[in-house]
């Protein structure tokens, strides 16, 4: 429970020891905070002084040099001390001019104290009354970090808080989250119009950098014409991320410690409920997230499996479904593989803005994350004009939120079983759009004809093709046959070129001959004859599918 306890020097000028004191300079830095008071009449005096000090002195040591005394307001004020209160009349008559000027220039309060008091009764009352002051904040903000908790602790959340901190503070209260929207209000803002034509305003009207500040601000109201010169106060309420913020409307609180207090540990307790609420989404995040990874993987067998763990994510059974995968763009002149979304709220922020962004374009979507990458299954997608609601998606979302994407969006399914054969296609798509250094694009994949086709057998009887096709590589050891196996692969890719496929696999020719006359002796005729190259070309191509 952090309180951060203040009193200013204005405060502590109004007890009765301070009633014949009178401030010579520095007026408007009265404001400034005291934690203590000390006296000294040293020599080396600013090597001992600390922020935040009020110093009482008879000014005894700089007698002989009053010009001496403008260096020390200068020093204290670097220092962050709150004042100088100078007993004159004793050992230094006035205080001299340049002094006056300096502390005036700097906002730094000189004050003169009355001969009737000594400083050790000075500084007695002044420590009892900040002593006294603390006590009370510290009374007020336990009970106050007390009342929200047992809110939170008898079941109750967000709008008990706000609606018990409104009590408190006897105004209204309102609390934001980071996307601006209201979570919880007091019942100003559900019983008068005015208020809740305020509270539909001001997503809208507040500024962009709402939570950039570290601290509380001010901000004037304009309008509604009710609230016409009111002050609003913003409270950003952070943790390892932005959460959201406390406003408040009525009355300045810069001198109502006790309301400064009861924000503050409001404040705390918010802020540990929206890290709990936090951390439950976020574990519903990697709950669904795993399901599609596994997906993604072929770990589901059937169509079955997959809408059992699926249909709280909106998978309820076999429909046409394409997957459009997007991500963001590096900057310009980065490579592909650098544009990755760093953070959970910008990913989360990402999120939103797509889901409303497909929304609008009467897109039905199940939207899941996988690796760095927002993965968007389409159930029922329009059969023609896609690429153009993908671009105006892309095009919106960089002009609203400066964010660039781009897409690569797979082949249309019809059955959850073949989810992960879409996906690879978008996946596909997008890395080659990427590649060619393309920005804010829409990348469709373009396979082989033949695959579509193969789409069509049975998963059984392909797996079956695949294994007899390469069994004469059975027998070798797990590193021999994969180097085969992609030597063979590349080879036929590149039209059976030697030359071309030591260049891709960076190895010597010689060795590329050696693999093939290996193969050549493994499967019992030429690579190169017809049958041959058909039967191995094949198996390659519904390797994927498996």
């Amino acid at each position: 429970m952090a309180v951060r306890l203040t009193m200013k020097l204005l405060d502590l000028l109004n007890i009765p020891v301070f009633a014949q004191c009178k401030v010579l300079a520095g007026t408007s830095g009265l404001e400034r905070s005291v934690h203590s008071v000390n006296i000294m009449d040293a020599p080396d005096i600013i090597h001992f002084l600390k922020p935040n000090e009020l110093l009482l002195t008879t000014a005894y040591v700089l007698k002989d040099r009053p010009d001496a005394l403008e260096t020390l307001v200068s020093n204290m004020h670097e220092v962050g001390c709150a004042g100088l209160a100078v007993k004159t009349k004793r050992f230094l008559r006035e205080i001299p001019q340049q002094a006056l000027d300096a502390a005036e220039r700097l906002q730094f309060p000189i004050i003169e104290l009355p001969l009737e008091h000594t400083l050790g009764e000075l500084v007695h009352q002044s420590v009892s009354y900040i002593l006294e002051k603390t006590t009370e904040d510290l009374k007020y903000a336990l009970e106050s970090h007390r009342r929200f908790s047992d809110i939170v602790m008898s079941g109750k959340g967000l709008p008990e808080i706000i609606g018990a901190l409104s009590e408190l503070l006897g105004e209204p209260v309102l609390l934001l989250s980071s996307k601006l929207e209201p979570i919880a209000r007091s019942f100003h803002f559900k019983r008068q119009p005015q208020y809740r034509e305020l509270s539909a305003r001001l997503p809208g009207a507040l500024p962009s950098p709402l939570f950039t500040a570290d601290a509380p601000y001010q901000l004037s109201l304009l309008e509604p014409v009710f609230f016409r010169g009111q002050r609003m106060r913003v409270y950003p309420i952070f943790s390892y991320q932005t959460h959201g913020a406390l406003i408040t409307l009525g009355p300045s609180h810069e001198n109502l410690r006790l309301s400064k207090l009861a924000i503050e540990q409001a404040i705390n307790v918010i802020r540990f409920e929206m890290l709990k609420t936090q951390a439950v989404k976020e574990k519903s995040w990697r709950y669904k997230n795993e399901f599609f990874s596994d997906l993604a993987e072929g770990l589901f067998r059937t169509d079955e499996d997959v809408v059992h763990r699926g249909r709280r994510y909106g998978l309820n059974g076999n429909q046409p479904i394409v997957c459009v995968v997007g991500r963001k763009d590096p900057p310009p002149g980065s490579n592909w593989t650098s544009a990755q979304v760093q953070k959970l709220s910008e990913r989360d922020r990402l999120y939103d803005w797509l889901k409303m962004a497909f929304q609008k374009h009467d897109l039905t979507c199940c939207l899941f994350m996988k690796n760095d990458s927002i993965v968007l299954l389409l159930k029922n997608p329009p059969t023609t004009g896609l690429p153009k609601k993908l671009s105006s998606i892309i095009e919106n979302i960089y002009q609203q939120h400066g964010v660039s994407l781009s897409f690569g969006v797979g082949k249309q399914v019809e059955k959850l079983t073949d989810i992960p054969l879409t996906f690879k296609e978008a996946a596909e798509a997008l890395e080659f759009g990427g590649n060619c250094q393309k920005r804010q694009f829409v990348q469709l994949f373009h396979g082989r004809e033949l695959s579509d086709l193969f789409r069509l057998l049975n998963v059984q009887d392909l797996q079956a093709f695949y294994k007899d096709t390469f069994l004469p590589l059975e027998s070798l050891e797990d590193k021999e046959r994969e180097d085969l196996l992609q030597t063979l692969h590349v080879y036929y890719d590149h039209h059976c070129s030697i030359a071309e496929t030591a260049k891709r696999l960076y190895i010597h020719r010689n060795t590329v001959i050696y693999r093939l006359d290996k193969c050549r002796q493994l499967f019992g005729h030429e690579m190169t004859s017809p049958s041959a190259s058909l039967r191995i070309r094949t198996a390659f191509l519904i390797k994927p599918m498996l």
